[in-house]
């Protein structure tokens, strides 16, 4: 068989050079992590191939590493949690989780030789590989196997889009605990049926979809077994339709009165809209706490980079904080601030441990209410993060309004998601969906501001990847 052979074009990314300080170090990492190839050159340095032989590069020693974010590199993957797991294994140090509020999945990573790095999860990626794999598997050796759709591509496998089963089965195995049911030695159909209180056959023919699907393994007719795709099902909570996971898969099917109405279609489904349903079930609003960031509302950025700097900051207001990891965070990263975190009652009662691990409870206080209500007044910030994303345009100028009250005439008020440049492309995102939340392009932000008292001053994407937008309050 002949080794196909990488496109080749003028204007194509083709080699990169990676410092390093242990060249050998850095190798075993890469290949171990990313299963890149590793060879020698002719002048005696270690050289590399990545998965699909179409970019390739060398370590190189006695430069400094790009330690800082600026000229990225990202490296497709198809799991980003499996990924950034294998990093660590392979003694790398996650620097910038995954943003489960971001439109796309992507972290950031350090390796041995001291260089943040990128990944990216590609959308639709495993199910590619894993039907490739599957393909090498029942194709004879000579035959050439079918180009994927690339992103670039006029053409698009609308029965992969379609396949309606495998999403559920994979709820539907997840709820079940089935994986934990094979692990304690319940490999049967009839013992996992007992143990879940199903019909055996209509759990015979969900786990015999998933194995066609290269979830789960069945050794013998009936008689089940795990494998690494099976073990992620139970690492992952957010898949258990009991939980907060199953509401969102379910709201799913309320997306053609979203569409109709630009109204959520929520309390459809559920009896009540999504915060009050939240506020009723308080095992699932602490699961939607979990899910929007480690202990809190969402994962703390690098930083907040703002246009005038952090020197003259010397009080923040974190409105909709939830348990208040962003906040400590910037606290302890600049100890000249105090700051304040609200959010409903329910919330910030949990926020008192991770306040205390940050090491800022002597310049950090919780407050309990909603942010339509008046806010603390007199503080130099204002940060809205992952807030405006979640509701429509006239809650929007309702919660911009109540901070232009509430900040100093010279004060700033940031928001971080909920507002796009002009040029992002559109995209769909299940908070649209859960509570009628709206990103805004900046032109239509604009605007917003203005209803709610606040002029824009500053929009720019940071190095963390998130956009910002600058208001201050409009001057008499």
């Amino acid at each position: 068989m002949v080794e196909e052979q990488p496109e080749w074009r003028t204007g194509k990314i083709c080699y990169v050079e990676i410092p390093a300080v242990d060249v050998a170090r850095s190798a075993r990492f890469y290949q171990q992590a990313f299963g890149w190839k590793m060879r020698q050159r002719g002048d005696g340095s270690t050289s590399f191939d990545d998965t699909v032989g179409a970019v390739s590069g060398t370590f190189v020693v006695g430069r400094p590493p790009a330690t800082e974010p600026g000229f990225g590199i990202y490296i497709m993957v198809a799991d980003a949690a499996a990924t950034l797991a294998g990093v660590q294994a392979a003694g790398g140090e996650i620097v910038r989780p995954v943003d489960p509020a971001a439109g796309e999945v992507f972290a950031w990573f350090k390796d041995p030789g001291g260089n943040t790095l990128g990944v990216y999860q590609q959308p639709g990626l495993a199910q590619t590989e894993a039907a490739a794999a599957r393909q090498a598997q029942t194709s004879p050796p000579e035959a050439s196997s079918p180009r994927t759709s690339a992103p670039g591509d006029d053409t698009a496998d609308l029965g992969r889009m379609l396949d309606l089963a495998t999403p559920w089965c994979l709820h539907v195995a997840a709820t079940l605990r089935i994986p934990e049911h094979i692990s304690a030695g319940r490999t049967g159909i009839a013992e996992l049926a007992a143990a879940t209180d199903c019909d055996r056959d209509a759990l015979h023919a969900v786990l015999g979809h998933l194995v066609s699907k290269g979830v789960f393994t069945e050794e013998s007719p009936g008689r089940f077994g795990c494998n690494r795709a099976a073990e992620q099902l139970a690492e992952s909570s957010f898949l258990d339709l009991h939980g907060i996971g199953g509401r969102m898969a379910h709201t799913w099917g309320t997306l053609l009165d979203y569409v109709r109405t630009g109204q959520p279609a929520y309390q459809q489904v559920f009896g009540r809209p999504f915060w009050e349903d939240l506020a009723a079930h308080p095992q699932i609003a602490a699961e939607f706490d979990a899910l929007m960031g480690p202990a809190g509302h969402g994962i703390p950025d690098f930083d907040i980079e703002l246009s005038d700097g952090w020197e003259h900051i010397r009080s923040v207001v974190d409105v909709g904080g939830g348990t208040g990891a962003m906040l400590a965070s910037l606290l302890r990263r600049h100890p000249q601030a105090t700051g304040a975190v609200i959010d409903l009652p329910g919330t910030v009662a949990r926020a008192g441990e991770i306040i205390d691990s940050f090491g800022v409870s002597g310049r950090m206080t919780v407050k309990g209410q909603s942010f339509f209500d008046p806010l603390p007044t007199g503080a130099d910030l204002y940060l809205l993060k992952s807030v405006l994303n979640d509701w429509a345009d006239e809650p929007t100028v309702a919660i911009l309004r109540r901070c232009a009250e509430a900040a100093r005439p010279d004060g700033t008020v940031a928001i971080l998601g909920g507002v796009s440049a002009d040029e992002t492309p559109r995209s769909l995102g299940i908070d649209m969906l859960v509570a009628g939340g709206k990103t805004s392009t900046l032109t239509q932000f604009t605007e917003l501001a203005r209803q709610a008292g606040l002029d824009v001053v500053a929009a720019r994407t940071q190095s963390s990847g998130r956009f910002v937008v600058e208001c201050r309050p409009t001057g008499p």
